[in-house]
C-alpha cells in the first residue's frame, strides 16, 4: 500500500539528519536505482532536501523539510501530482501544521501512514541518526515498500 512513513519529533532532534543517512543509504544499498529529481547535488546532499528516486519499480519521495510554515502539505501533493510516490518519507514536528499537512495529504491521496521518531540521545548524534536509518530501511524492506 502507498504509504508516508514521517520521522517526527521536537525541532533539532535530528530528523532531518536522519532522512539524510536514509537516503544515502538507499544509494548504496540500492546502485541500481534511478534518480527522478534532486533539489540538491547527489553527492553532497544535506539537511533539507529532496530527492526521488526509483528502486526494484517503486518511485521513492524523500523530503526533509518538514518544519512549520515551510508548504509541507503543498510540497507533499506537488511530488504526488508530479511523480506518484508509492513511499514518501519526510519529517514532521510533533504537533501543529506539519501533523496535519500529512494526515490531510494521506487521506486525500489514501496513504497509509507509519510514525516515527528519532534516537535522542546527548552524544554520538551522527551514531544514533545513521542506526535509526538503518532500522528505518530494514522496516520499509520487510514491509515490501521498496
Amino acid at each position: 500500500m502507498k504509504t508516508i512513513l514521517t520521522i517526527w519529533n521536537t525541532s533539532n532532534k535530528g530528523k532531518s539528519s536522519t532522512i539524510l543517512e536514509l537516503a544515502n543509504l538507499l544509494l548504496r544499498t540500492f546502485p541500481k536505482h534511478t534518480i527522478i529529481y534532486t533539489s540538491k547535488d547527489i553527492f553532497k546532499l544535506s539537511v533539507d532536501f529532496r530527492l526521488i528516486i526509483e528502486i526494484n519499480g517503486k518511485i521513492i519521495a524523500l523530503e526533509s523539510q518538514g518544519d512549520p510554515g515551510t508548504g509541507l502539505e503543498k510540497r507533499l501533493n506537488n511530488i504526488i501530482t508530479l511523480h506518484k510516490p508509492y513511499l514518501i518519507i519526510t519529517s514532521s514536528r510533533t504537533r501543529g501544521e506539519t501533523i496535519w499537512a500529512i494526515n490531510n495529504v494521506a487521506d486525500l491521496h489514501k496513504y497509509d501512514k507509519i510514525w516515527t521518531s528519532t534516537y535522542e540521545t546527548s552524544h554520538s548524534h551522527k551514531l544514533a541518526n545513521e542506526l535509526k536509518a538503518e532500522h528505518l530501511l530494514d522496516l520499509i524492506k520487510k514491509l515490501g515498500l521498496i
